[in-house]
């Protein structure tokens, strides 16, 4: 269903609607070639200039960023890919007659049909929220508001805080329950306090945002601008004590162990949290994890501080913005326009026939996904891919044995949690049961928030019973893959076994470069700044020796350092901190995996060989910078640097390779190159 992890907008179309010529979009040419592609090539660029252009080059000046979208590249294209069988999948199934109610074909195609009915949507207006609306409207006291915020967060709508249950970061064999920040209409909570020329524009069109989505609910103009600046104040309070986003990366501090009780009594004096624990009927449990302390202090102020007239209106404000892009087409736009056209620089909706496959996909993924598979998985990739998983992690092995800086004892550990990671390849071996949710003919919001409901309810359920290693949190038809520290697992989605990312046809050369990379990622992710943290049973407990740590932190800094000083815009540079993991999952990935493909080189010296003018390792880092080719709106730069815990696609690739002395081998990278490092300057980690 809504997996949260990592998740890729796919979308899809079925009948006319009364948008149907205004949302026509020429099809976007769909050619994925093998990872290495000569003709994406720039050969005018020396490669220790500038390997990313080298590499890509043709391909970014052929291939602008289509006005649908914020970027474009190869994880853009093999969901293009993606969509026509989804499409093909859900047009079958609304064709389908005399459903069983239970039966996955007909949510599909109750709900599929339900999306692409524009007219009705258009004519329900706001309604199909209005219950919700009504449900605030009748909150008479602050008393009551902790009932009424566990009903919205029953429903997926988000409000004042985030309650959850959860594996015990400590104990990854119970869950727990969580209660963590929220209650931002804003990307982070930065957003509310810079002050560049940027930033105060977007407020202004965020406050703008505000006043005109009131007004789309029925609010009078004047009183939508009071409200606008309401909820703004409150939003602001409730910045001010939260965790920005390097802070939010550290299990450490966010694990903050309380008895309910002491909490409910000591943090939050102004709200009666059995109340709203009562109404969510979970399970009696006697400790919680608090993840920001200091959030919750403030909230606790908030609520004293605002009378139950404002805090309505801030919660009537959180029930719209969560609802508007499930409502009429007006009021759907009007939230795509600040959330995608304003802050990502996206010119132009996707068409209807994609949007009905990212709705499916968001509400109904799982069942989705279970089709999916049956038309596009290929078996033999998943044991050829599983095949390459055995020779990296012998090449990990091999390089944390190696590693002067890690003491024997260190190392052991390493060893034991790099031997217990667990792989998980396509789709899970057991699809969950769907039969209690229900789909209705009444409106497509309804349906997401019944889907909402029933992903809570599995969640509170899960208290008191064995944690489920074989769930899932990502769904088969993403093209993405990764690493679970609670659970030492490894993922890989059907979706990312495929070309380029994966070819059944293509040289070695080609796939480890490309998926060997990524494999290679997902397990440095078990050894980042902050996974490092997690031993191999998936507890947040240290495996390390107080030196070998220090020695370890020595290394990421320095990566930290160089990364921040990469700059990607006029004043714009990449944060090395809020990336740490990801980059360092980035190098010691590609570093594993090359070295696995010498390994597969020495068992296959047949394929040793030259091939349209490259070496097999030129080949192999071709392949490697290949994967991460893409162009990026302005907007989108701008909100990936300032919130992503990845670098942007360019530095994936010209980040990594100045600090691996077999790239400077294979392309005979000169000290006078851009690419070029010194020895002393390079990073080396795993």
């Amino acid at each position: 269903m809504k997996l949260k992890l990592v998740t890729v907008a796919i979308t899809i179309l079925f009948a006319q609607s009364a948008l149907s010529q205004k949302n026509k979009q020429k099809p976007v040419p769909v050619e994925i070639k093998t990872a290495v592609d000569l003709k994406s090539m720039d050969k005018t660029i020396e490669p220790g200039v500038d390997f990313f252009r080298y590499a890509n080059g043709n391909w970014l000046k052929e291939n602008p960023v289509p006005a649908s979208e914020s970027r474009w590249g190869n994880f853009n294209l093999v969901n293009e890919r993606n969509n026509t069988v989804l499409r093909k999948i859900l047009e079958e199934n609304a064709k389908l007659k005399d459903l069983p109610a239970s039966s996955i074909e007909s949510k599909l195609s109750i709900f599929y049909k339900l999306y692409i009915d524009t007219l009705k949507r258009e004519k329900d207006g706001f309604t199909p929220a209005s219950q919700l609306l009504e449900e605030v409207k009748k909150t008479e006291s602050k008393k009551d508001l902790l009932p009424l915020i566990a009903s919205l967060h029953r429903k997926g709508i988000r409000t004042l805080f985030n309650f959850g249950v959860a594996q015990d970061l400590k104990n990854s064999r119970v869950y727990i329950p969580y209660f963590s920040q929220g209650g931002l209409g804003l990307p982070d909570r930065d957003f509310y306090f810079k002050m560049d020329n940027k930033s105060i524009q977007i407020k202004k069109e965020y406050s703008q945002y505000i006043s005109n989505l009131f007004e789309l609910f029925g609010f009078n103009t004047k009183d939508s601008e009071i409200n606008s600046s309401i909820v703004l104040q409150i939003e602001n309070d409730l910045a001010q004590s939260s965790m920005n986003r390097v802070e939010r990366r550290d299990p450490d501090k966010q694990y903050n162990k309380f008895r309910f009780d002491d909490f409910a009594e000591n943090k939050m004096k102004n709200f009666n949290l059995n109340d709203y624990i009562a109404a969510t009927n979970i399970l009696r449990f006697d400790s919680v994890i608090v993840s920001q302390p200091e959030f919750y202090n403030q909230l606790n102020s908030i609520i004293d501080k605002y009378s139950i007239e404002d805090l309505k209106t801030y919660i009537n404000w959180t029930v719209m913005n969560a609802t508007a892009a499930f409502l009429s087409p007006s009021i759907e736009q009007a939230h795509f326009h600040f959330y995608s056209t304003i802050l990502n620089g996206v010119k132009e909706q996707k068409p209807l026939w994609k949007r009905a496959i990212a709705a499916c996909n968001n509400d109904l993924g799982e069942i989705l996904g279970q089709q999916f598979v049956n038309k596009a998985f290929s078996h033999n990739a998943k044991i050829k891919v599983n095949e390459m998983v055995e020779i990296i992690s012998q090449s990990f092995a091999s390089r944390v044995n190696q590693l002067d800086w890690m003491s024997p004892e260190t190392k052991q550990n390493a060893m034991g949690k790099l031997n217990t990671i667990t792989r998980k390849f396509g789709f899970p071996d057991l699809w969950k049961n769907f039969v209690k949710l229900e789909i209705k003919s009444d409106s497509y919001l309804q349906n997401h928030l019944r889907s909402n409901e029933f992903d809570y309810n599995e969640m509170i359920e899960k208290m008191g019973k064995s944690v489920d290693k074989n769930e899932w949190h990502m769904l088969p038809q993403t093209v993405n893959a990764y690493y679970n520290p609670v659970n030492n697992e490894i993922v890989f989605p059907a979706a990312i076994l495929q070309a380029p990312f994966f070819d059944e046809n293509a040289d070695a050369a080609a796939n480890y470069g490309a998926i060997g990379a990524v494999i290679g990622h997902e397990i440095t992710h078990g050894f980042d700044d902050q996974g490092s943290k997690y031993d191999a049973n998936g507890n947040l407990n240290s495996w390390w020796n107080a030196q070998d740590r220090n020695m370890f932190t020595m290394h990421t800094k320095k990566l930290g350092a160089q990364y921040g000083r990469y700059k990607v815009g006029d004043s714009l540079y990449i944060n090395g901190q809020l990336t740490m993991g990801e980059n360092i999952a980035d190098l010691g990935g590609l570093n594993i995996a090359y070295d696995a493909f010498q390994i597969y080189l020495i068992q296959n010296p047949s394929d040793n060989i030259v091939k349209d003018g490259f070496t097999p390792n030129q080949r192999f880092f071709i392949a490697f910078a290949q994967i991460w080719k893409n162009n990026i709106r302005t907007e989108a730069m701008r909100q990936l640097v300032l919130t992503d815990t990845h670098s942007p696609g360019e530095y994936r690739v010209n980040g990594v390779l100045p600090n691996m002395p077999a790239f400077y081998d294979a392309f005979n990278v000169k000290e006078n190159q851009a690419m070029f490092k010194n020895e002393n300057e390079r990073v080396y980690i795993w």
